[in-house]
């Protein structure tokens, strides 16, 4: 109905992935040169930094050294230059503009065509299948209950759920109440496969512990995905479940860029060869540094040696490349007005209240305080009228970019600040 064509992208993708990894390898660079000289001729912001450089991508046919010599792509780049990394040729054909999550910097704008959006989907669907779900399992899928949805997109997310053999499950917070329904909605979901953020599983899991019940059967297995899953996570929900846990990693600038297998080693992630070329910001480094991919799908922005402010090791195998101790952003949870809510609820809630950049949440002993949102001063009243709707009695304040707070040694950053901060 929407005129998508995701199953015949599946098939090919399937197929590429059955092929020996030096196969795919070859396959994957060659795709590499063609998005490098797609760039350089159609994407403004490559062609004056490859002219600059005096960078050819036929160079890499002699010697994969030289795509060294191509500087990083940060978010902050990405931020500045907008539209000038867009392809004049694919401009108008962009279909999506989904913005990226703000736990690494400021939130940016993606873009994606139709094809590489039904790419995106398509390997999602195959990786899905890397974490152990058959396409007649029936899937549950944990998301935040927001507070409505037009007639248009329900329909056309029911529709595909559907397709997808999904069932949509609403969470609401960390609570009590909360708890008893998500654990009576996945006992009616009877799903084999469950994909969500580890915190809300891990909340559930925390509140059986307490209750001395287990629930074992309730589902086969659980996809972590949309934040960091800790070993604690893991460990306690595989406990009470005993259900295997296998973790993803994804981002909206390229789609699911590696999976933990089910029936591969423990907190190791086999790579999307397929859709990234994957590098890390020091090759040479011993310990976990930080990840770096390039996107091999998606002519309209083409994200060439991108940063992605999380930190793990990538090792090269015979069988493919694999990320492990994979650290990065995490979520914590935030008292407001009497419920503990975790934050990527209030991260989701705030994405459908205009256009805000990033937000804080300025807390004393776990309670909410302030909630800080980083908005154009001639959108803040009508971005603060939406955002009062969700949460009546929390006090709101709008500042500018430059005066969000980073913490610690290396000046990460957290949703939530200290009230002394």
């Amino acid at each position: 109905m929407q005129k998508r064509h995701i199953t015949p992208k599946l098939r090919m993708l399937r197929a590429e992935a059955a092929a020996p990894f030096a196969q795919r390898k070859a396959i994957a660079k060659e795709r590499l040169i063609g998005v490098l000289s797609h760039a350089k001729a159609t994407v403004p912001y490559y062609h004056d930094l490859f002219t600059s450089l005096n960078f050819d991508p036929e160079c890499l046919r002699k010697d994969m050294r030289y795509f060294e010599d191509i500087p990083f792509l940060t978010k902050d780049i990405l931020r500045e230059q907008g539209r000038r990394l867009i392809s004049s040729t694919h401009a108008d054909a962009i279909v999506r503009e989904q913005k990226t999550g703000s736990s690494t910097g400021l939130a940016a704008t993606i873009y994606y065509d139709q094809e590489g959006l039904d790419w995106t989907a398509a390997q999602n669907i195959m990786v899905l299948g890397w974490g152990g779900k058959s396409r007649y399992h029936r899937e549950a899928h944990l998301s935040t209950l927001f507070a409505a949805m037009s007639p248009e997109a329900a329909s056309v997310e029911a529709k595909k759920c559907f397709v997808l053999h999904r069932k949509n499950i609403y969470t609401e917070g960390f609570g009590n109440e909360a708890q008893l329904r998500l654990l009576k909605d996945l006992q009616n979901a009877k799903a084999v496969f469950v994909q969500g953020h580890p915190s809300s599983m891990f909340a559930l899991a925390r509140y059986l512990e307490k209750q001395s019940k287990t629930a074992p059967g309730l589902f086969e297995v659980f996809v972590s995905t949309g934040e960091l899953l800790t070993a604690e996570q893991r460990v306690l929900i595989e406990k009470i479940f005993s259900a295997r846990v296998s973790n993803r990693y994804g981002a909206c600038e390229f789609g699911v860029m590696a999976q933990e297998l089910t029936t591969g080693p423990v907190d190791e992630l086999l790579v999307s060869d397929s859709l990234v070329w994957p590098e890390t910001i020091d090759s040479k480094a011993s310990e976990p540094t930080e990840l770096v991919f390039t996107n091999l799908r998606n002519p309209v922005m083409p994200l060439i040696r991108y940063c992605m402010g999380d930190v793990g090791k990538l090792a090269e195998r015979n069988n493919g490349w694999w990320i492990t101790h994979l650290a990065g952003r995490t979520h914590d949870a935030v008292n407001i007005n009497g419920s503990s809510y975790p934050t990527h609820y209030v991260q989701d809630i705030l994405d459908r209240c205009g256009p805000i950049d990033d937000f804080q949440i300025l807390v004393a002993n776990q309670v909410a305080k302030e909630l800080r949102l980083v908005v154009n001063q001639e959108q803040w009243e009508q971005t603060q009228q939406a955002v009062k709707k969700q949460f009546p009695t929390l006090p709101l304040r709008r500042i500018d970019p430059e005066d969000l707070v980073f913490v610690g040694i290396r000046g990460k950053f957290s949703y939530i600040i200290r009230e002394n901060t």
